[in-house]
């Protein structure tokens, strides 16, 4: 049994002895690569109708789809499609749900880059990015806020008013006394934008805004009294 295992082996040996070599000389000499090797993912976004049909079925989440709908012909239409290689297992599901055949791969396996940034690739429509923009334009001069928004926008514009009308008499929910009251009106009506941070907050968390006015005042006081150590001492 060894010795007709030894001679086998041997055989083999010398019947590849005589044959053409094999190895290529890479880079210099590109390799013959088979018709169904995958290498670099394509996309035509001629042909792409959106349907995200190839994001869905991506296990590792390479393929983005950003869309827009016109407005006119109802149509989705592609804005950006990025195809992020380096999570990239060349599964070919994508390439085979597709309906429109606009994803396919080709021969191109060079797809190092010093950056891995890099290795994405971003489609852009100028259709889509068009249809994108002129939506926002028109959102933006249409802009109306729903009764809820105007009713809460309402309320903060009063509290506002109130606290710079009257803060002591207001601001005396929020901490312990009129002395704290009286410091609290100095810090917010001195900062605005410490007064329009709390005053939404006194109207819907009463809770958080007390915390948040304590620590104002709190803050304060220990600033005032940090010379007056610093000197006795």
């Amino acid at each position: 049994m060894f010795g007709k295992g030894l001679v086998k082996g041997l055989w083999t040996t010398l019947k590849h002895t005589f044959e053409w070599d094999i190895t290529v000389q890479y880079p210099e000499e590109m390799p013959h690569l088979q018709p169904r090797f995958r290498g670099n993912l394509l996309y035509e976004i001629e042909k792409c109708i959106a349907c995200g049909i190839c994001v869905r079925s991506c296990p590792n989440n390479v393929l983005i789809l950003e869309e827009t709908r016109d407005a006119e012909t109802k149509k989705k239409q592609v804005v950006t499609f990025t195809i992020d290689y380096q999570y990239c297992m060349y599964c070919n599901l994508c390439v085979e749900t597709c309906p429109t055949n606009c994803l396919y791969f080709d021969h191109n396996f060079e797809l190092a880059q010093f950056d891995r940034e890099a290795i994405k690739t971003v489609y852009e429509s100028p259709v889509g990015i068009k249809i994108k923009l002129d939506a926002l334009d028109a959102e933006k001069k249409g802009e109306t806020l729903s009764p809820e928004a105007e009713k809460e926008q309402k309320q903060i514009t009063n509290m506002t008013n109130a606290v710079k009308k009257n803060p002591v008499k207001v601001l005396s929910r929020f901490v312990d006394d009129e002395a704290q009251a009286e410091i609290l009106a100095e810090i917010l009506l001195n900062d605005e934008r410490k007064l329009e941070r709390l005053v939404p907050l006194m109207i819907k968390d009463k809770e958080k805004a007390q915390k948040i006015a304590k620590a104002y005042v709190a803050k304060e006081i220990k600033q005032k009294d940090a010379p007056e150590k610093g000197g006795s001492e």
